[in-house]
């Protein structure tokens, strides 16, 4: 009986060993949005400096990981407890939620650990 019991367990406890425990890495990609006026400079756009503000927030607080730009596109690795949760605190930006910039929130899983943590 007890053998029965550990084979139907069996799969249960597998499962328990794969999962992580604490944080996984996001992707975020932003691209310029709806608001975002292509006659003025960075600086110049509504709700910029607050965007700023709030990846150094993020920053400070070792949420993100690394940060890139490639061509035309914003690009953060960070660090949240699942996707939902990941993308709810992007949209905390209120440059997000102006539509200065369009986000994309991807699950990133580095095969090579390189710089990620």
């Amino acid at each position: 009986m007890k053998k029965y019991i550990l084979l139907l367990l069996f799969p249960l406890l597998v499962q328990a060993q794969e999962q992580e425990v604490g944080p996984s890495h996001f992707v975020a990609l932003y691209t310029v949005g709806s608001l975002w006026d292509m006659e003025k400079q960075p600086g110049e756009q509504p709700f910029f400096k607050d965007h700023s503000a709030f990846l150094s927030r993020l920053r400070k607080d070792s949420v993100i990981v690394m940060g890139a730009r490639y061509s035309d596109t914003g690009m953060i690795v960070f660090k949240a407890l699942d996707l939902k949760s990941a993308e709810a605190l992007l949209h905390e930006d209120i440059a997000v939620q102006n539509e200065l910039f369009n986000i994309e929130v991807h699950p990133f899983n580095a095969f090579y650990k390189g710089c990620v943590e």
